[in-house]
């Protein structure tokens, strides 16, 4: 892995976090508004590019301050590029989180010194894993809510608890999340071995069995994509992905069924979606020869066990 670190020339309003930033094929437009965006309320940026093959393109034009540069070579993967950008800020930087982003998020001006701000006020409940703003998901149109399970049941949340502007999780989307370098030491970095998709959900389960509790606020807003044009039914708008992706995400959730610090109640409510997704997608998908035949290949991986890339 080679490292290229650019000096910083200006002055950062906040050192107590650091940004990750993972590409793959950036827009290149979308990627520049970001970095312009963090860069005004972080101590440093460190961008992982996971092989991207207009690299070249967009590489030179990272602005000097404060950026460092950690190209893998070839696409590792979502967690395996987040561990290494976590590693380097552990190596090079004083920060007490890092702030984790797609190239194509929208984040506010504001959204590190708010979270910061309400990780200081919610600490008094204990420790915290992360804490992420309510996402506006453009692909649907919609507010996605933050989930825990009580009862054995999932709460889809689009409101705060009573007395707060913020909820409690069982995990967050990874983009934009605020995630607390203490909470990683402890609960340990993300699992490379799902490669991409359930990266998130399980390492925000394996931190709250840890003792780590994560949060969503509801006054911290960001936008962001998910997968492609989204698919269209009566009654709800379901995110679409290429038929890549169905593999990953039907071979990780078996995976996870497979570890004991992942909730009994996750499992059964995670089977059932599986199982309804299979038929909406075998049969309204726009790939759907494709689909199924990548969701059969990940349940049965799933069940083999095997995890990593799947081989070209």
């Amino acid at each position: 892995m080679s490292f290229r670190s650019i000096p910083s020339q200006v002055i950062i309003l906040s050192q107590r976090s650091d940004a990750i930033v993972v590409t793959y094929e950036p827009d290149i437009e979308q990627l520049m508004r970001l970095i312009e965006i963090v860069s005004k309320r972080v101590g440093k940026i460190f961008v992982i590019d996971n092989g991207s093959s207009n690299r070249a393109a967009w590489e030179t034009m990272l602005p000097a301050e404060s950026i460092h540069f950690i190209p893998l070579g070839a696409n590792r993967g979502i967690a395996t590029a987040l561990n290494a950008g976590i590693e380097a800020v552990r190596r090079r930087s004083t920060a007490q989180f890092v702030a984790l982003f797609d190239q194509d998020s929208s984040p506010s001006v504001n959204m590190v010194d708010e979270l910061e701000t309400h990780y200081d006020q919610l600490l008094r409940l204990g420790p915290i894993a992360q804490i992420g703003p309510y996402f506006f998901e453009r692909n649907r149109d919609c507010y996605l809510p933050f989930i825990e399970f009580k009862a054995g049941f999932p709460r889809r949340k689009h409101s705060p608890m009573i007395g707060g502007n913020w909820t409690t999780a069982d995990y967050l989307i990874t983009s934009g999340a605020l995630v607390s370098l203490e909470a990683l030491k402890v609960s340990g970095l993300l699992d490379d071995s799902l490669f991409i998709d359930y990266v998130d959900i399980e390492w925000g389960l394996r931190a709250k069995a840890a003792g780590y509790q994560s949060y969503g606020v509801f006054d911290v807003r960001m936008q962001h994509s998910i997968g492609e044009k989204a698919l269209d039914l009566p009654g709800f708008r379901l995110a679409m992905h290429k038929p890549i992706r169905r593999y990953y995400y039907y071979r990780n959730a078996v995976l996870l069924c497979w570890r004991k610090y992942i909730p009994l109640s996750w499992k059964i409510n995670e089977l059932a979606r599986l199982f309804l997704k299979f038929w909406i997608f075998a049969l309204f998908s726009r790939h759907r020869k494709e689909d199924v035949r990548m969701m059969m290949k990940g349940t049965l991986d799933g069940l083999r066990r095997r995890s990593g890339k799947l081989p070209d």
